[in-house]
Parts: structure tokens; sequence; C-alpha cells
């Protein structure tokens, strides 16, 4: 493993959901399956937000005291206060004991806490565990062809460079295309 890979990380789009390694620093990157900004840091909600959805490939919790009108999508899903609109996750959506969700929840896995509620439908999607996601995309992207690092011809060094190209972290391609 190269220096590049370790410090990087595989994050699924929130809105293509189409996975990119990424630096494990970076907070919004430029989805290149679907050609918009994603967002990567985790959201906490206190109060209201503007706007009508709401999209991160991190973590969003909404506070006991909040009230949202508009759509959620996040990695997981953490709703304590009041959310009408729809929700969707790609590991899982917890509805807290104060929590209520008020429209279409999407996402592999839901927990309702004592005292939470849900108004509205659950549609159960499918997961797979991040190291097979991971190991999916990998061998997606090794079916691909290789681009070469330069335009000098061959190494002389033989296999050991094809190696080393393979090594090198690139974006990568949902396995459904």
């Amino acid at each position: 493993m190269s220096a590049a890979a370790g410090n990087s990380k595989i994050v699924r789009c929130c809105h293509c959901r189409g996975m990119m390694r990424v630096t494990a620093r970076a907070l919004s990157v430029f989805c290149p399956h679907c050609q918009t900004r994603v967002t990567l840091e985790d959201m906490r909600i206190v109060g209201s937000h503007p706007g009508k959805k709401l999209a991160t490939s991190g973590d969003i919790f909404v506070e006991a005291g909040a009230r949202l009108n508009l759509e959620l999508i996040g990695n997981r899903v953490v709703v304590n206060g009041r959310v009408n609109g729809a929700v969707s996750a790609n590991e899982f959506v917890e509805i807290g004991p104060s929590g209520l969700v008020i429209g279409h929840i999407r996402a592999p896995k839901l927990v309702v806490r004592d005292g939470g509620s849900i108004q509205g439908r659950f549609e159960r999607t499918a997961i797979l565990s991040e190291s097979s996601q991971s190991d999916a995309a990998l061998s997606h992207a090794a079916d691909q062809p290789e681009q070469p690092l330069s335009d000098q011809g061959p190494s002389p060094r033989g296999e050991e460079a094809a190696v080393s190209q393979t090594a090198r972290p690139r974006p990568m391609r949902p396995t459904g295309i």
C-alpha cells in the first residue's frame, strides 16, 4: 500500500451512490460520476435548515429541538427532533426517543427507540459491508484498462513498474455500471 492510499478513504456519493477514493482530510469533493459537489462532513442540526434538501456523505444528527421541513440524505441519519420529509441513508436511520419522521424512509436498517415515531413508509435498501464495497469497486476498477503514468514508453524494469502503476489510487465506479 502506498503512502497516498494510506491517507485516503473510500466514500459513496450521496447523489448518485458512486464510489470514489478521497483524501482522509477532505471536507468536500467533486464526484467524477455525476459531476456534482459532495459534502463529506458530519452535520449536527440544532434548529432549522433552509432549503429543500440536505445531503452529505457524512452522518446527520438531528437534535431534539430541531424542526426540519426538507429531505435528508446521509451515510447514517439519527433523528431526535422532527423531520417532515424523506430520509435516506446508506447505512442506517435511527429515530430517537423524542424523534418524529413524517415521510418516506429509505435505508438498509431502521432503528426506532422507545418513544420514537414514524408517519410514512419504510423501504429497505440493499447494503454491502464496507470491505465488500471496497473490494467490489477495486475489482471493477481492475477490469478497466490501465492508463500509463507517463508517455516515456516501456520501463526498463518490466513487471515491477506495472505493479507500481496498478497500486496508484484512482476514482471508484459503482459495480452496477
